[in-house]
């Protein structure tokens, strides 16, 4: 009698417990998020004897949830991405985990990895593998979690892994044979950057699947990564890793990483994702960028000016619309517009100087912007709009035109320097960069900073898509001298020689640089309110 009841017990608790496994199954397989923070380890050699040992719970910090998502999306819209990463913020983790999940959880799933060579996809005892990873995150679920019939003996081998209960599989490929291996749901490339015949390989990935996902640290602009990220992809499909989004990291960790390369360009192009780290003559490099995102955050004295400048880039075709307000030394989230009807950009550009506090509009009038001039020649034909917008000083702006008689620091004008308007306004921008790098390393207590003023600086917004954009952009442009020896900045036709796009949100921000004397009296007539410059 008693051992019946210890058996009816020991039978409810095992149905307790199966139960319990299947509901936390269930949540696993509807919330990836939940199953990453409570089931996967990483592996760290680092730590190897320390306290918790070398396998580490895998807490994703914000950015990383983000990046899970965005390769869910892309997964589910069976979509192109392309992630471009600094080293060691755990992006092989990340999509094997992806993989893995799927894998788990989604019948016929089926997920591929290539890299340039096929020790990177799987060698045996080689931790750094991606298979290696794989095989870590999964040999520490709990069996109650992994597929039921699955044994590690059968269904773990060489380059593949197999689900028993649901048919799904990751695979791998390396060398000249990626992409020839058959379909696949998701199909990773490994550190794309440095692929052999990219191009070849990305013709035989169009038959295997639609959702390819290039990822990798950056080398330089002469690749086919670097043309997917500046001039194919679209924003939503671009995502960034950068060791910044590391909690761990420290500016302290930083300056000793950077000190122990010999090569100085490695820092820049490794961790920086600085894709001209290599090219010379950028008119401004990407640590500026950086030191311009973080101002905000170090210096308590930076202050919006009420003195607003609106920059409108004006698109053609594909191309968007870009304004961008800059109050002083701060510049706002930028705003972009499909729509390539004119008139439409007009007012949107007018409600957007409203919106912001910007007291003037600059915009490009030359090429299709001479569409908008049209459409602000005639505003008065709406009283009601004009109204609204009586107090905004609106600027046309060709930035071929010779620069302004400013003078600079070392006694010479801009007509001395530079060839153009144009390049006087990236000068312009690049000297408030410049001075914002040094004043952050002030700030930080790093070699080479130096205290300026506060309204010499400029600050850069990020986070968001167009913010990304543009900080992205401004690091991309190069400079040089013409046959006088003035200064101009690459055109346009040169940038997408090196296959890059039109940087039209680096441009918008330009704009805003220029001043109403800058620009001689003779280059655009606009009548009434629109004031000739």
């Amino acid at each position: 009698m008693l051992q019946a009841i210890r058996d009816q017990r020991q039978k409810r608790e095992i149905e307790r417990q199966a139960g319990g496994w299947r509901d936390e199954k269930a949540k696993c397989a509807a919330d990836i998020l939940h199953w990453f923070d409570n089931w996967v380890h990483t592996y760290d050699p680092r730590l190897v004897g320390k306290p918790g040992g070398a396998y580490v719970p895998f807490k994703l910090w914000p950015r990383q949830r983000e990046f899970v998502l965005w390769l869910i999306e892309r997964i589910q819209a069976e979509e192109e991405g392309l992630a471009e990463k600094s080293r060691d913020v755990g992006a092989t983790y990340l999509t094997g985990g992806v993989a893995l999940h799927q894998w788990q959880f989604n019948p016929g799933f089926k997920a591929t990895f290539g890299s340039r060579k096929v020790d990177y996809v799987d060698k045996k005892d080689n931790p750094d593998s991606i298979f290696a990873k794989i095989r870590i995150m999964a040999r520490r679920q709990p069996a109650e979690l992994m597929p039921e019939g699955f044994s590690w003996a059968q269904h773990d081998n060489y380059m593949r892994l197999v689900n028993p209960e649901t048919g799904s599989v990751i695979s791998g490929e390396g060398g000249d044979d990626m992409g020839r291996g058959g379909r696949s749901s998701l199909y990773v490339v490994d550190e794309a950057a440095f692929v052999p015949n990219a191009e070849a390989v990305e013709k035989a990935l169009s038959g295997n699947t639609d959702c390819v996902i290039w990822v990798s640290s950056v080398n330089g602009m002469g690749n086919l990564f670097a043309r997917k990220r500046h001039s194919i992809l679209k924003p939503h499909q671009v995502f960034r890793l950068h060791w910044r989004d590391d909690p761990r990291k420290t500016e302290e960790w930083a300056q000793a990483k950077k000190g122990s390369f010999a090569d100085p360009t490695t820092w820049p192009s490794e961790y920086e994702i600085d894709y001209s780290a290599s090219v010379e003559g950028i008119c401004i490099p990407a640590l500026w960028v950086e030191s311009a995102k973080r101002l905000s955050a170090l210096e308590p004295g930076l202050r919006a000016s009420n003195a607003g400048v609106l920059g409108l880039d004006v698109g053609a075709g594909k191309a968007k619309s870009v304004a961008i307000p800059r109050m002083g030394p701060v510049v706002s989230v930028p705003r972009s517009r499909g729509d390539p009807d004119t008139i439409g950009t007009a007012w949107w550009a007018l409600e957007a100087a409203l919106e912001t506090g910007c007291g003037a509009l600059n915009f490009d009038a030359p090429g299709v912007g001479a569409g908008v001039s049209s459409a602000l020649m005639h505003r008065d034909d709406d009283p009601e709009k004009a109204k609204r917008f009586d107090a905004l000083e609106v600027l046309p702006v060709n930035t071929g035109v010779p620069p302004s008689e400013r003078e600079w620091p070392d006694g010479r004008t801009s007509l001395e320097m530079f060839g153009n308007l144009k390049a006087e306004v990236w000068w312009l921008c690049r000297t408030a960069l410049q001075r914002t790098h040094e004043h952050v390393a002030f700030l930080e207590g790093r070699e080479g900073g130096v205290e300026h003023p506060v309204t010499d600086l400029l600050a850069l917004p990020s986070g968001d898509r167009d913010s990304d954009e543009l900080c992205h952009q401004m690091s991309l442009v190069k400079w040089g001298r013409n046959e006088r020896g003035k200064i101009v900045i690459e055109k346009k036709e040169a940038l997408a020689r090196r296959g890059i796009s039109s940087p039209d949100h680096a441009d918008a921000l330009m704009l805003t640089f220029v001043d109403p004397p800058a620009v001689p009296r003779a280059a655009v007539f606009l009548p009434k309110r629109l004031r000739k410059r």
